[in-house]
């Protein structure tokens, strides 16, 4: 008799070569069944052409792509319709719509300001109505500059883009297409301020001013160069402007262009009216935005005394004798 554990033995040894065939032959399995699915996975990815007809049935190409992936028109699909083809990068920065406002500091002038922004120096002279008849500017001004060539305009009463448009010679629709215009075109909001694109404002003059302290005439005027500065600080106007200086002499608390101080003042309670007195305001359309100046004093003929700025240069201070009928009077504004 053979010995009982010799024989336990050797069934364990077939065991284990059993074992190990069965485990070799699963990762055989699994090995092959990889290799098929990469295959129909990359032959149904691939970007091919397909038959027109396939068992002599008309095949619709679009609907194969859409399910196995392929070319589609301008895209690329890969399998059950997903899109992969990359998006385009834009290579340049996008044009900006609203001007820059740029304030003037100690070294500059306007050539550099221009190369600096990539414009002309008449673009930011017409952009800047302090500028229609200088070409100087002075530390601490706030200047309107243009994103693109063009003009920065500021709406007034009764602008509409036609109207601007024939001022600055360019198409309406370039108006309103470059600012996005969707209110009405022909009932622009007061105050609004515009890019005109490739817009040419009026022919531009430099005029060279007197020096501080000489008196003479300027057209139907009498003016002296310099006049006081009062005590109050308001450094919600720029420095230079007109409207820097009236708030100077006068307790200014609201806001806006000068044009818009009669309206301003007289919702805040001042009284308004169209005769001149000493210590008021008067506000005129001597310019695109206004002009504001301090009433001095009112003479028996009528006449009347102003301090202002900006009237003879940004900055430049001056006294003028105004008479009735002289300038396009809005109206004064009286102390409370």
């Amino acid at each position: 008799m053979g010995s009982p554990l010799r024989g336990v033995r050797t069934d364990s040894r077939k065991a284990g070569v059993v074992f190990q065939l069965t485990v070799i032959s699963r990762y055989l399995t699994h090995a092959v069944v990889l290799v098929i699915v990469l295959m129909v996975s990359g032959y149904a990815s691939v970007n091919r052409p397909l038959p027109m007809q396939l068992g002599g049935i008309h095949t619709d190409a679009n609907a194969l792509v859409m399910n196995q992936g392929g070319d589609v028109s301008n895209f690329y699909l890969g399998r059950l319709g997903t899109i992969v083809k990359p998006l385009s990068i834009p290579l340049s920065a996008p044009i900006a719509h609203t001007p820059t406002i740029y304030t003037v500091s100690g070294n500059d002038d306007l050539n550099k300001i221009a190369a600096r922004f990539g414009v002309t120096v008449d673009e930011i002279r017409w952009s800047n109505p302090i500028l229609s008849d200088t070409d100087r500017v002075t530390d601490g001004v706030k200047l309107y500059v243009p994103p693109v060539h063009g003009i920065v305009a500021t709406v007034h009463n009764g602008d509409t883009v036609d109207s601007l448009a024939s001022y600055y010679h360019v198409a309406s629709q370039s108006i309103i297409d470059f600012n996005w215009i969707r209110t009405d075109p022909a009932a622009l909001p007061q105050g609004m301020v515009l890019i005109i694109p490739d817009g040419r404002g009026p022919q531009l003059t430099i005029t060279n001013y007197a020096a501080p302290g000489l008196v003479r005439a300027a057209g139907p005027y009498q003016i002296t160069l310099g006049a006081p500065i009062g005590p109050y600080v308001n450094p919600r106007f720029p420095w230079g402007w007109c409207t820097w200086y009236v708030s100077t002499r006068f307790n200014v608390t609201w806001m806006g262009d000068a044009y818009q101080w009669y309206g301003n003042a007289q919702a805040q309670g001042y009284p308004v009216g169209s005769v001149p007195e000493a210590g008021s305001i008067m506000v005129t359309w001597e310019s695109g935005l206004g002009h504001v100046a301090y009433v001095e004093s009112v003479n028996p003929d009528g006449s009347w005394l102003v301090s202002e700025a900006n009237y003879k240069g940004l900055g430049i201070t001056d006294q003028r004798l105004i008479k009735p009928g002289q300038v396009p009077l809005i109206g004064f504004i009286y102390p409370k």
